[in-house]
């Protein structure tokens, strides 16, 4: 699962960096040795679902059968996402996570990571729930009794 996330998410790696992707994926860092793109993806997934059925099957009102009303819920579920994503990195940079080791001095070095990086990979993290968010709807949306819009 862990491979399949990531490599959806590496699509936007040239937007928020190589060095970025591949701390990420945990081959460049000793302390954080492990795949993000799993914890961060699986919870995309799981916002981006939620905001589906709760737009579906538990608002469900006649007046959100619009387009405008689809799209606020969507937009709800692209800034949560985008925040989600955006600190979920943030803190592993705070945390002085984001380091290798030098093997000439065998002491940590700091990635090349900056905030503008961890920023564009929380725009990546929107887009892409907003990609979940419209094919949960297309699976979702024939069973709700009055909010089938917009499609």
């Amino acid at each position: 699962m862990g491979d399949f996330l990531g490599s959806i998410y590496c699509w936007f790696e040239d937007f928020f960096g190589l060095e970025l992707a591949e701390y990420m994926w945990g081959s460049s860092s000793p302390i954080s040795p492990n795949n993000s793109f799993i914890g961060i993806g699986l919870t995309m997934l799981g916002i981006s679902l939620a905001m589906v059925l709760i737009y579906y099957y538990v608002v469900d009102h006649p007046r959100l059968n619009f387009w405008w009303g689809w799209m606020i819920f969507l937009g709800i579920n692209a800034v949560i996402n985008f925040i989600v994503g955006w600190q979920w990195v943030l803190k592993d940079y705070y945390d002085n996570k984001m380091v290798t080791i030098d093997p000439s001095t065998n002491l940590q070095v700091p990635l090349n990571i900056g905030e503008s990086e961890i920023l564009c990979f929380g725009v990546s993290n929107m887009i892409l729930s907003i990609i979940a968010f419209i094919i949960f709807s297309f699976i979702f949306k024939w069973w709700s009794k009055n909010t089938s819009a917009p499609f």
